[in-house]
């Protein structure tokens, strides 16, 4: 689980660092729920509380699931699409261009946008109701597979990337990097799990809390501010 989580965070600061007003939505409700000591760990019903980033990550993981196929295996023979499926085949569902890019579930479905995952009771101004399905089929959005073998670890992993994620936030604004300005120059490639390719980079923007000064942590830590690769 550790490459498959580390590429879903990665992805998720290039998308924050592509769309500012989103991170600061983020950093913002961060701020309300863990305050600004960025020294103190988040507890877990702190974590809980952090929807708006609970939404940036199903998004980042609708449009770039780490994990880009589901697998199963036939326990009978079946017909599907005109072609005669035998008993014992192994299947694998492409989810990254398959239902997470269905139009019938995600209008605009190549647009980074967290607001699709609101409840329907949350939803802001600038989304209309009309690009929030009120039912979702769940097989629209299996990044941590589906059914009752999905992903074991998949709570973990959340907690994880809500813990990694805040901490950075509260540390450093992030902005785009010399060579990834656009989603369309995010370079990665394809097998059993996504992988970023190299020239996938940020930069980091130390923030001042509570008289901490992170850019010298950086340059303490062996880093030059603002020019951090990933």
């Amino acid at each position: 689980g550790m490459d498959t989580t580390k590429t879903t965070n990665t992805i998720i600061l290039i998308m924050l660092a592509l769309h500012p007003h989103i991170q600061q939505e983020v950093y913002d409700e961060i701020i309300s729920v863990l305050g600004t000591d960025s020294t103190l760990a988040p507890s877990y019903d702190q974590l809980q509380q952090l929807h708006c980033l609970t939404r940036v990550i199903k998004e980042t993981q609708r449009l770039y699931p780490a994990a880009p196929f589901v697998g199963r295996e036939t326990d009978e023979e079946l017909e599907l699409g005109g072609y005669t499926i035998p008993k014992g085949a192994s299947i694998y569902v492409p989810i990254y261009c398959g239902p997470h890019q269905d139009p019938a579930y995600w209008p605009d479905p190549t647009r980074f946008d967290p607001d699709r995952f609101l409840a329907s009771t949350e939803t802001p101004e600038r989304c209309s109701t009309s690009e929030i399905p009120q039912s979702r089929n769940l097989a629209a959005f299996m990044p941590f597979g589906v059914g009752p073998r999905n992903c074991i670890g998949h709570k973990y992993a959340m907690l994880q990337m809500k813990a990694t994620i805040s901490t950075i936030l509260r540390r450093y604004r992030i902005l785009p990097g010399d060579r990834c300005k656009r989603i369309e120059d995010i370079q990665w490639e394809l097998n059993m799990t996504m992988k970023l390719l190299e020239g996938n980079d940020i930069r980091l923007e130390p923030r001042e809390v509570l008289g901490v000064n992170f850019n010298e942590n950086l340059k303490t830590d062996g880093y030059e501010p603002c020019l951090n690769k990933i």
